[in-house]
Order: structure tokens, then sequence, then C-alpha cells
């Protein structure tokens, strides 16, 4: 028989051994959760695969190269300024018309009724006033009365002209000579001043804008002269620089110019793209990139450079840009690694394993 005080010795016994066992169980919890935490530790992340340049200063030969674009000398939308039917149209589309040309006609039946009705009563008010005027003279009535007849007579002498300007409104003109486009009415349709008829451009001359680097501003001046090709042929034109804008654009830092080509076989079209260039001063030495690396931000433009293995993300400052090349003015280095695939994946700090190409590639 087991007496109460030896019972009491087995409860404590398994007291204790529950509590060791428990204990020794969080310890090895922990022990895990370290592990854990010292695999994390070392497990580092994979570094990306990427493209890259080492970036090379180089002589320029003073000649700039940009693109831009040609736009009309003038340039207009054919609407009416009255409501009215369409009676004739006496353009075609794509036809060369001259300035004051008519080139639509509107229904004006009712206005020319009011006129001849208006031209019989300042006729007859003329003769009123004549005879008015003899009785003023032999005092036979007052002058009050005859400023009354004569008052009348120039208000349907005024309100004839009014009439007349109706009229005149009937009458679509052009308002320059040029090439009309398309027509977007017929004969017979309803219109009023919401519709489009149709656009007049004058393309002789025809102007080229294009932007320049704030770099370049005080060195490209009006009257200077800008070569240009387009895709049209392979020939290079000759432009005049007449105007550029007197403001830097603070997004771009960039200055619009604005040159004229006179165009006189009208061979070349307003919307061209165009690739220009232009003698700057002498060689300087420039940095260029490929286009593709250059990443336009809400916070400035950026590119991104390998550093000890990590992307950077580097503030620049552009100059001409071409459809391979942009010219970087400020803020990189030569011997720079500029990363040039990728890019939308990248983030400052990312590990990455750079494949070294040759700037041309």
């Amino acid at each position: 028989m087991i007496n109460k005080q030896s019972m009491r010795y087995i409860q404590i016994f398994l007291f204790l051994l529950t509590v060791i066992f428990f204990s020794c169980k969080s310890e090895s919890k922990k022990a895990e959760s370290k592990k854990e935490v010292s695999t994390n530790k070392t497990d580092p992340q994979k570094p990306a695969k990427v493209n890259g340049i080492v970036v090379k200063s180089e002589y320029t030969t003073g000649k700039i190269n940009t693109s831009g674009t040609l736009i009309s000398d003038e340039e207009a939308e054919i609407q009416s300024e009255v409501s009215g039917r369409i009676t004739q149209i006496y353009f075609k589309e794509g036809q060369y018309i001259n300035k004051g040309q008519l080139m639509v006609k509107l229904n004006d039946d009712d206005l020319q009724a009011q006129m001849k009705k208006l031209q019989i009563e300042i006729k007859l008010a003329a003769d009123k006033e004549n005879r008015q005027k003899s009785l003023l003279a032999a005092s036979a009535i007052s002058k009050e009365d005859y400023e009354n007849i004569l008052g009348n007579l120039d208000l349907l002498k005024a309100n004839a002209e009014i009439l007349k300007t109706q009229i005149n409104k009937t009458k679509i003109i052009a308002p320059f000579s040029g090439i009309v486009g398309f027509k977007n009415v017929s004969p017979g349709a309803f219109i009023s001043n919401a519709n489009r008829i149709t656009t007049i451009q004058s393309i002789k001359p025809l102007k080229l804008e294009f932007s320049i680097p704030e770099k370049y501003n005080h060195l490209l001046t009006v009257g200077a002269s800008v070569s240009f090709k387009t895709a049209q042929n392979d020939d290079t034109h000759t432009a005049v620089i007449y105007a550029k804008d007197p403001k830097i654009d603070p997004l771009t830092r960039t200055v619009i110019m604005r040159a004229k080509f006179a165009n006189s076989n009208g061979n070349l079209t307003p919307g061209s793209f165009t690739e220009i260039e232009f003698q700057l001063g002498s060689k300087q030495k420039v940095i260029k990139i490929p286009s593709i690396a250059y990443i336009p931000d809400i916070n400035g433009p950026k590119v991104f450079v390998s550093k000890n293995g990590m992307a950077t993300s580097v503030p620049v400052k552009s100059g001409i840009r071409t459809a391979k090349e942009i010219e970087i003015l400020e803020g990189l280095a030569e011997g720079d690694t500029v990363l040039t695939t990728g890019l939308m994946q990248l983030k400052p700090k990312s590990p990455v394993n750079v494949i070294i190409n040759s700037p041309t590639e």
C-alpha cells in the first residue's frame, strides 16, 4: 500500500517531468526560428541579368542632328457663320484655290426678298425726304418734322446694310490661297456654324518646327540655315529660321524654333517627319547613350547605372536626341556602366548581373 507521503512525492516528480518537457520543446522551437532567420539572411536576392554599356565621351563634328515636323504656312477649317441650306459647292477636293474665291453658296432667297422690300421702302422714304426738304426751305414744315423723316430714311439704309452683310455671309469664300481638303457636306444639306465644311492649307511656303536644348539657344539665331530630309525622298532641303519661342520649356529644357522652306514646287506636304542637321560651333566632347536607356520620369529624366553590382537611379539632363542616341549633358561620367535592358523591372539597389555590349549594339 502506497501511503500519502509517497503519493505526494510521485506527484511532484511527474510535475517536474512535465515542466522539463515543455521547456525543452520551447527551446527547440526557438532554435529552429533562429535557424530560419539565419538561413534567410544568408540567402541573397538573385541578380537580374541585364545588358549595359560603358559610357565613353566622344568628339562631335560641330554638327547637331535633331528631328522636326513640317507644318502648313496657314491652315484653317472652313465653316459657315450662318445657318442655311447649301445650294452649290464650287470647289473640288485637293484643288488649289485662290484667296477670295467662292467655295460654297447657301440659300438666300428669303434675304433677297427682304432686300427688295427694303429697297422699295428706301426709295419711298428718299422721295418723301426730298419733298419735306423743299417744304422746310419754304418754312412750310418745322425742322423737327423734317428731321423725323430724315431719321427714318437713315434707319432704313442702316437696315439695308445689315441685310447686305447677312446675304454676304451666305457666300463662303477662301480666306487665303491654298489646297482644299476633303469636303464633309453636299449640296442640299442644311448646315450651321458647328459644321466643318472642309479645310484649306497653304503649303507654299512650309514651316519647319523643331526643338533644341537650351544649351544651344544662344548659338542658333534667326536667319540661320538648317538642312533637313524627309521620308518622301533623299533630297536635302534648306530652311531659314525666322522665329524662336522666347520661353524655354521647363519640362524638356528645350526651345522651339521655326524655319521657312519655300516648297516652290509643292512636293513636300505638311505633317512630314524630318531629320534636321545644322552647324553649331566647333568640335566638343559629349557623352551619348542609346535612347532606350533614357527614362522620362515625373520627377525628371533618369538612367540606371551599375555600381558595385547594384542598379542605381541617376538623374540626368539631356541634349540633342535622335531615334537611336541621346546626348547627356549632366549626370554621367566617362566609365559609368549604363543599363539598357530590363529597365521596367529594375528598382534602386537591385542586384544586377551586367552583360557589357558595345554602344553600337
